[in-house]
């Protein structure tokens, strides 16, 4: 299995990983929120501390990877801390990622080996977790159910979309540079914030897709 993950993280352009299923929002209200409301609603957007113990599926043209993993999020110091093993248990990686840096903390030899792999890692739970953010200068759409704030970047744009719920349901950027999307689905409430239990990022330039089922939250006080 860990050759299988040495050789998944060199490879290049991919095009087979399995189809994303289309996000399903609620129907039964109507969109009104502002976009001071979407920003301070949003659970990234806040400045608490979460334990999130996940199951992780990464996929690669046709290989699939399952993972399991500790995450601390810091949404105040803006920096998560992820703790990875395989199936057996196994501690593969420690990674401590930033929203501009990431730091190895501890791998196993065969992942130390791989050029990129911390860059790589880090990148997917930055755009899942960190950056980028909606800003309050964003432009706010509605349309029904769903809102929208957008912003133009050279070659493209970035937009997040919100349900009427006020859930932050995906990031999606297409710009220079890159050509992701995050969705976050199956929303609960843990305490005074609504937190998605399953996440799915595309990276369509690269051909990567990473699954993460949130399977406990806890909260540091």
């Amino acid at each position: 299995m860990l050759r299988i993950i040495s050789v998944l993280l060199l490879l290049g352009l991919v095009s087979c990983v399995s189809a994303t299923p289309p996000q399903q929002f609620p129907d039964n209200c109507r969109a009104e929120a502002s976009v001071a409301q979407l920003l301070a609603e949003n659970w990234l957007d806040q400045t608490g501390i979460w334990r999130l113990r996940q199951v992780t599926l990464l996929e690669v043209g046709h290989k699939k990877i399952p993972l399991e993993g500790f995450l601390r999020l810091d949404l105040a110091k803006g920096e998560a801390r992820l703790v990875a093993m395989n199936e057996m248990g196994l501690v593969l990686f420690d990674l401590l990622v930033t929203e501009d840096d990431q730091q190895l903390q501890r791998a196993i030899p065969q992942l130390r080996q791989v050029k990129g792999l911390s860059l790589g890692i880090a990148q997917s739970l930055r755009w899942i977790f960190l950056q980028p953010r909606p800003q309050t200068d964003d432009q706010l759409t509605t349309r029904d159910n769903i809102q929208q704030l957008r912003r133009e970047l050279p070659g493209g744009s970035l937009a997040f979309n919100y349900d009427c719920r006020r859930d932050l349901r995906n990031i999606r950027f297409l710009a220079d540079g890159g050509d992701w999307r995050v969705a976050y689905d199956q929303y609960r409430q843990f305490g005074s914030s609504r937190l998605p239990e399953l996440i799915i990022m595309n990276d369509f330039q690269h051909g990567v897709k990473l699954s993460l089922w949130i399977r406990e939250v806890k909260q540091e006080r």
